[in-house]
């Protein structure tokens, strides 16, 4: 356990994980915080590890918190190689590209990770277990939080050209109705979700 190969192994993990963390840490989203710097994926990981940890502790206890957590934080680590594409009112055909950089981008990412976290990812990726599911469910409110949070009521005006609460509202409304049809079970989620987009409408034309 302790011998100079199993060190020089840690070591070399440490050191993959380490240029992983910081090249994962400089690629932007669409959300941007208060000083008007955009999120990035190690920021957006964070939040949504302690977030969807503490509903699943508070709402959903046969769920698997531990791996929650550990799920929250490898979900989007494909992106350090292909980056963040926003999905909002995105083309079928921008999709499919998305889709295709992902999984070339995750090709590529696992003969480079350590076994474990290689295997989280796999397991998140693979959308069977519960847990999985669970945090791409939580993963799709966050942006709203984050404008609500920071203050910022310029995302969707400036970024989609969208100007009324009414198109927005539109727009809000469908993904809701997608995400219900896709992830039925987990309907506490959903309700909070609907709250959440709800207050980030109005707060984003009402300020």
């Amino acid at each position: 356990m302790n011998s100079d190969a199993s060190v020089c192994q840690a070591h070399d993990y440490l050191l993959a994980l380490g240029e992983l963390a910081e090249r994962f840490a400089q690629i932007e989203r669409a959300p941007r915080y208060t000083d008007g710097m955009r999120e990035n994926d190690a920021e957006h990981s964070f939040h949504l590890a302690i977030s969807a940890t503490e509903l699943a502790a508070n709402h959903y206890p046969d769920l698997d918190i531990g791996l929650i957590t550990q799920f929250s934080l490898v979900h989007d680590l494909p992106e350090s190689y292909c980056g963040d594409v926003r999905t909002f009112e995105i083309s079928d055909q921008d999709r499919a590209k998305k889709e295709i950089a992902e999984k070339a981008a995750t090709a590529r990412l696992l003969n480079e990770l350590p076994p474990h976290t290689a295997e989280l990812l796999v397991r998140y990726e693979n959308q069977v277990e519960p847990e999985a599911r669970f945090v791409r469910l939580v993963d799709k409110m966050l942006p709203a939080i984050i404008n609500i949070t920071s203050g910022d009521a310029d995302t969707f005006k400036e970024d989609y050209g969208i100007n009324s609460i009414e198109e927005l509202q539109s727009n809000r409304e469908a993904f809701a109705a997608k995400l219900q049809a896709m992830f039925p079970e987990f309907q506490f989620i959903h309700l909070v979700m609907n709250k959440i987009l709800t207050t980030s409408t109005e707060h984003e034309f009402h300020q």
